[in-house]
């Protein structure tokens, strides 16, 4: 009730402007924050005002990685300051956050596509019947995949196995999500997380018979065999799960 009344005592567009950082979580850019904010051309006068006035923080630090980023001193105000939204208005602005991340993302800076999915997911998340849930969730779908492949290739095995698991929420057909378990399969195993890994593979062998393609179900019941012989030391079951 302090942190709201807080708020409530500021001006209407120093207030907006929080409002629209509380989108971006903790820490934010000036650029992030012109990208979803509404209405407010002027953005640095606002700034420096919350900067004095010991809301936001600057961070000035020579030596550190979020030098020139903004943040929240109390996440508690962020929070109130997010809550305080409706919710078509939190979902537009989640939107606006995942395009313009999304651009940067592709122009190079691969550390953001799981940011760009957190965005995504929660816009799908604030209006899931809403006319453009469907284009939204391809895009998070294709975006988590992405975070996925990125987390494999730096051998962060629990944390790709983790993107591939949301993305089968969002999976639009069998044969996606045959392909989502085989690889959320493989990243349980190398991380051995063997009861995971052979529910996935069990799991993805089922839906590529299911939809004619005994070829990657052969596949995935090689690495199944694998896991069995391996990391099991089943080498009779490991024969059966291969065949």
């Amino acid at each position: 009730a302090l942190v709201a009344a807080r708020l409530d005592g500021l001006p209407a567009p120093e207030r907006r402007v929080l409002q629209d950082a509380s989108v971006l979580g903790k820490t934010f850019t000036r650029t992030a924050l012109a990208a979803v904010a509404t209405g407010e051309p002027e953005l640095d006068p606002l700034l420096g005002s919350l900067v004095r006035k010991e809301i936001l923080v600057l961070q000035a630090d020579p030596r550190s990685p979020e030098r020139g980023q903004y943040g929240f001193l109390q996440d508690l105000l962020r929070q109130v300051a997010y809550d305080t939204l409706a919710r078509g208005e939190r979902k537009s602005r989640h939107l606006a956050a995942a395009s313009h991340l999304e651009q940067q993302w592709l122009d190079g800076e691969q550390d953001l596509v799981e940011i760009v999915a957190y965005h995504l997911l929660a816009a799908l998340a604030l209006e899931p019947s809403a006319a453009d849930a469907a284009e939204i969730g391809a895009r998070a779908l294709t975006t988590l995949t992405r975070a996925g492949e990125r987390a494999a290739a730096l051998a962060a095995t629990e944390g790709a196995q983790r993107f591939f698991e949301q993305a089968l929420d969002l999976a639009d057909g069998a044969v996606t999500e045959a392909e989502l378990h085989e690889r959320a399969g493989r990243m349980a195993m190398l991380g051995r997380r063997t009861p995971e890994a052979r529910s996935h593979f069990e799991r993805a062998i089922m839906l590529y018979e299911t939809v004619g393609r005994p070829a990657a179900g052969v596949r995935v019941s090689a690495q199944l065999g694998v896991l069995t012989w391996i990391q099991e030391g089943d080498i009779e079951r490991a024969t059966v799960d291969m065949q």
